[in-house]
């Protein structure tokens, strides 16, 4: 999609054409009949598969900057990235299928739209504290005080999404401040990779 709000904001031209293309895909799916399920992540965050080996993916790096105190670590309303991989499995596979279900509830069901996050934000001082656990550089973990969430405020409920990936998903959201903890122990650890494979090749 082409976005009508000009190219001085891209955040929200990036949200606008994410919508319109989703609009667009359930007016197709419903003309031509065709069952269509919608993921909406958050932020996405959390570690690789195997916890070792880190991807260059914008939030690592993100995470990286400011575990190095590079950037101010800021409050983002965010999914951790295993959740976001169950939801595709879960939607791939998981039917709602009734025998006592009205036409109204079929139509339903063949296009349905699920939010993946965690409903409130993590302030930004406690995601400081748990990556100042991994960071090798403490002291410069710095964290944004001023943004306070603007309209939902930090901490309150922004979305309702728990309980509906739980009960039709089979998914229970992971704690925001483990996707956290899990990727910087993630981080640490490919650190830690890095330095031996140096002090190898140094007494080599």
């Amino acid at each position: 999609t082409i976005s009508q709000l000009g190219t001085d904001n891209w955040g929200s031209s990036y949200q606008w054409s994410k919508m319109e293309s989703e609009r667009r895909a359930f007016e197709l799916t419903e003309k031509y009949n065709i069952p269509m399920i919608s993921l909406c992540p958050s932020f996405i965050f959390g570690p690789s598969t195997d916890g070792k080996m880190l991807s260059n993916s914008y939030s690592i790096q993100l995470i990286k900057k400011w575990m190095r105190g590079e950037n101010e670590v800021q409050s983002r309303l965010c999914v951790d990235v295993r959740d976001v991989a169950k939801a595709h499995v879960a939607a791939a596979t998981t039917t709602t299928k009734n025998e006592d279900e009205t036409k109204i509830e079929k139509e339903l069901n063949n296009r349905r739209r699920y939010i993946i996050s965690s409903e409130s934000r993590l302030p930004s001082e406690r995601i400081a504290k748990i990556l100042m656990e991994f960071s090798t550089t403490p002291e410069l973990v710095t964290y944004d005080d001023k943004f306070d969430g603007g309209a939902i405020k930090i901490g309150e409920q922004e979305v309702q999404s728990v309980e509906k990936l739980r009960i039709e998903l089979g998914i229970t959201v992971t704690p925001v401040d483990l996707s956290f903890r899990d990727m910087g122990k993630a981080i640490m650890e490919q650190q830690r990779q890095r330095r031996r494979q140096e002090e190898t090749i140094s007494a080599e």
